[in-house]
C-alpha cells in the first residue's frame, strides 16, 4: 500500500479492461512502489490530494520503459459511500473498475488504522470454500464458480454476534482490534482465494518494515461457527 502525492510520476497504467477507470492515464504512483509478492500481485494507492484510491492486481513495472501495467483495477473516491457504481446505490458514478465491487479502501487492515485503535468501515474477506457464481450486494459479480446450492454468494456479510464478550476471548492485542472492527462492522466475502483469509497492509512493501506480530492464526479463537457468527441477510444494506 503506497501514499501518492504531487512530487510522484504521473503514469498511464495499461489494464486490458473495458470498464477501465479514466483516472488510470494519469495515475500517480511512488518511485518506490511495488506489488505484493504474492499469487495477485496486489497494490493500493491512495491519492488523498485528489481524493481517490486505486486498487490494482496483476501490478507489474517495467524499469526498462518506466511504465506499469495491471490486468485488473478498480477506482473509488475516499468522500463517497464506497459503493461500485454498478450497484446503483453509489453516490459516486465515478466509483468504476474491474473488481467486482470490492474497493481499495476496504480490501485489508491498514496499519495506520490499527495505531489509531480502531478500524471504522466493513472488511473483505477471501472464502477458502469455492464460492457460487452469483453474488449479492454489495458485490456486482462473482469469481466463484460453485454450482453447489450450499456455496455462499459472493458479498454475503457476517459479523460477531454482539453477545460476545470480546474481552473474555483469548486474542492477539492487534487481533482484538481486527475484531472489534468484525463485530461493529462486520466482513464481506469478496474473493475466491483457497484459504479464508483477512488481509493486511503489507508495510515491508512499502519500505516501512514489519510491524504486524499478530500470526497468521490471530483470529482463530474465533472459529466461523453460529457461536460466535451471525450471517446477514443475503443482501444486507447498511444505510
Amino acid at each position: 500500500m503506497f501514499w501518492a502525492d504531487a512530487e510522484d510520476t504521473k503514469y498511464d497504467v495499461n489494464v486490458p479492461k473495458v470498464d477501465e477507470p479514466p483516472e488510470l492515464s494519469s495515475l500517480r504512483i511512488p518511485a518506490s512502489a511495488e506489488a505484493a509478492d504474492t499469487s495477485d500481485e496486489a497494490m493500493t494507492v491512495f491519492d488523498v490530494e485528489r481524493g481517490y484510491v486505486v486498487a490494482l492486481t496483476g501490478a507489474d513495472y517495467n524499469k526498462d520503459k518506466d511504465s506499469w501495467r495491471a490486468s485488473g483495477a478498480t477506482v473509488t473516491y475516499l468522500d463517497s459511500n464506497g459503493l461500485h457504481a454498478r450497484t446503483g446505490k453509489s453516490d459516486n458514478a465515478s466509483n468504476l473498475g474491474s473488481h467486482r465491487g470490492n474497493n481499495g479502501a476496504t480490501m485489508m487492515v491498514r496499519y495506520d488504522e490499527f495505531m489509531d485503535g480502531a478500524i471504522h468501515h466493513v472488511l473483505k474477506v477471501a472464502s477458502g470454500p469455492e464460492m457460487a457464481r452469483r453474488h449479492v450486494f454489495p458485490m456486482v459479480g462473482s469469481d466463484g464458480d460453485s454450482r453447489e446450492e450450499i456455496a455462499p454468494p459472493q458479498g454475503l456479510r457476517f459479523r460477531i454476534k454482539p453477545s460476545v464478550d470480546l474481552g473474555a476471548v483469548d486474542l492477539h492485542p492487534e487481533a482484538r482490534v481486527f475484531a472489534q472492527a468484525l463485530q461493529t462492522y462486520g466482513f464481506y466475502l469478496g474473493d475466491s482465494a483457497g484459504t479464508t483469509a483477512l488481509k493486511l497492509e503489507n508495510s515491508p512493501s512499502a519500505g516501512g518494515g514489519q510491524p504486524w506480530t499478530v500470526p497468521a492464526t490471530g483470529l482463530c479463537a474465533l472459529p466461523l461457527v453460529p457461536e460466535f457468527w451471525d450471517v446477514l441477510a443475503e443482501g444486507y444494506d447498511p444505510s
